[in-house]
């Protein structure tokens, strides 16, 4: 049964929802996660960055993904522009040596079904339908339980909504999802049997990117043998090829036909069916607000290049379920933690919105992007040691260390904000990002503005994120 009440609602079993819900069972807090769909279900978005390796742990769900069998991922290959160059994880020292290329409807399931375990109550096929709010504090959500045909209402202290692209909060209540008019892409994509992924020295389980002229591919090697291959074009180079009676599916083959790298792969692979997706970058004003917080694709989503989706997912389901449990145990008052989380999460996306956009401009070349990973890392890497820095991004070990660094100071912190600040407004100024950057950037600056540095060599506001006993923010030393 569904209950008239909990602590906290949580919107959405996905990596985040169940993330956060495992967090707060883990405390004793009492979770409930209503999900729209029945697991296992089919989500795109195989490709995980080696963040997840201790986030996975810091949850007790390592192990259990570990057992599953999914293919190791220990790195990943560019052939972007004229250059070619491949990556491993465990170039940074002390990161892990792999993360993992996932089917998403078996992690997916596997994370949720660990939340169960701990102790969160999990509801499925259980559609939310609205949140009511007294005197502008979210307080209560609307459900039809589908699996009775009912409804109900079902009030709390905090709501983290982890609903997706659907976006409850943003899209049904504030209003304020904006789609970034520098990614109007399409991906269009499909899933190959007997390919050739082995006829170079790459290893084995890395993701490969290539650069077309309208775009780019991706392969990424699943567990069942299969490859993940997906084109990602502009919206406008595919309604230029639909002008000329062109389908998506034939637009797909031809791009694949076409790239030298691709035919040799896909020379005797057998494809199923094609799918397809647009308009999938965005943001919100406010990533929380009073009684909620936003966790995941329900605030934030950005283009698959560098594989963030599932990264910021976790990132910012960890760090919520932390703030949420400070609160609720009466460690922090509600506006710092709230604080926190706002600008920890903004940074993390605000970071690879800059690196992914640099990716776009295929001049760079090479040291460009390292150069740019640079500018985007609290760490200051020699010349010699500027992959470093690239690496630290791509993999998500960036934000990961920053919010659990205690000793990450406030200098530091303002110099990182102040780089995404200037890094921004710069491209918005030369036409490369819309108008919702200005207002991003605006909320991120209010929001860091708003914390009080405690000390030169504290985290943010004197605050990081612990993973031991419990998932929880603390005070640095």
């Amino acid at each position: 049964m569904i209950p008239a009440s909990t602590d906290v609602l949580v919107i959405g079993g996905g990596p985040a929802g169940s993330t956060v819900a495992t967090i707060l069972a883990t405390h004793g807090i009492t979770a409930t996660v209503l999900e729209r769909d029945v697991f296992p279900r089919y989500h795109i978005g195989e490709s995980l960055l080696a963040s997840l390796m201790p986030m996975l742990d810091a949850i007790g769900a390592g192990e259990k993904v570990k057992q599953h069998g999914f293919v190791e991922k220990p790195g990943g290959y560019f052939n972007w522009g004229n250059e070619k160059w491949s990556f491993r994880f465990d170039e940074i020292e002390g990161a892990p040596s792999h993360s993992y290329q996932v089917k998403r409807s078996e992690f997916d399931k596997l994370l949720l079904d660990h939340a169960a375990e701990t102790g969160a109550g999990v509801h499925q096929n259980v559609k939310v339908s609205k949140i009511n709010f007294d005197n502008g504090r979210a307080v209560a959500a609307e459900y039809l339980d589908r699996n009775s045909g009912t409804t109900g209402t079902i009030r709390f202290k905090y709501l983290v909504d982890c609903s997706g692209r659907s976006g409850v909060i943003a899209n049904v209540h504030t209003k304020d999802r904006h789609f970034h008019d520098v990614f109007k892409n399409v991906a269009i994509w499909s899933y190959w049997k007997n390919t050739n992924l082995n006829y170079d020295d790459l290893p084995a389980g890395s993701t490969r990117i290539i650069s077309i002229e309208s775009g780019w591919i991706w392969f990424i090697p699943l567990s069942d043998g299969t490859v993940s291959v997906g084109t990602v074009l502009t919206r406008d180079q595919l309604r230029k090829e639909r002008d000329k009676k062109r389908s998506a599916e034939d637009v797909y083959d031809q791009l694949l036909r076409d790239d030298p790298e691709a035919a040799i792969i896909l020379k005797n692979a057998q494809r199923s069916e094609i799918r397809m997706e647009t308009d999938y970058s965005y943001t919100s004003d406010k990533f929380s607000g009073p009684g909620y917080f936003m966790c995941g694709d329900a605030a934030c989503f950005l283009d698959p290049l560098l594989s963030s989706g599932v990264h910021l997912a976790m990132v910012s389901s960890l760090i919520a379920g932390a703030s949420i449990a400070s609160i609720l145990k009466g460690k922090l008052p509600e506006d710092r933690a709230v604080n926190f989380f706002e600008t920890s999460y903004r940074q993390s996306y605000l970071r690879f919105l800059m690196m992914v956009s640099s990716f776009y401009d295929l001049n760079k070349g090479q040291a460009g992007y390292f150069w740019e990973a640079q500018r985007l890392t609290s760490k200051d890497y020699s010349e010699k040691d500027m992959k470093k820095a690239f690496v630290s991004i791509v993999s998500g070990g960036a934000d990961y260390t920053e919010v659990r660094d205690g000793q990450y100071g406030e200098i530091v912190a303002k110099k990182v904000a102040e780089k995404l600040r200037q890094g921004v407004d710069m491209r918005r100024n030369a036409g490369q990002f819309g108008d919702e950057t200005k207002r991003e950037n605006m909320q991120f600056m209010d929001a860091l503005n708003g914390l009080h540095f405690l000390q030169a060599n504290a985290a943010i506001d004197g605050l990081y994120v612990v993973t031991q006993p419990a998932i929880i923010l603390a005070e640095a030393a």
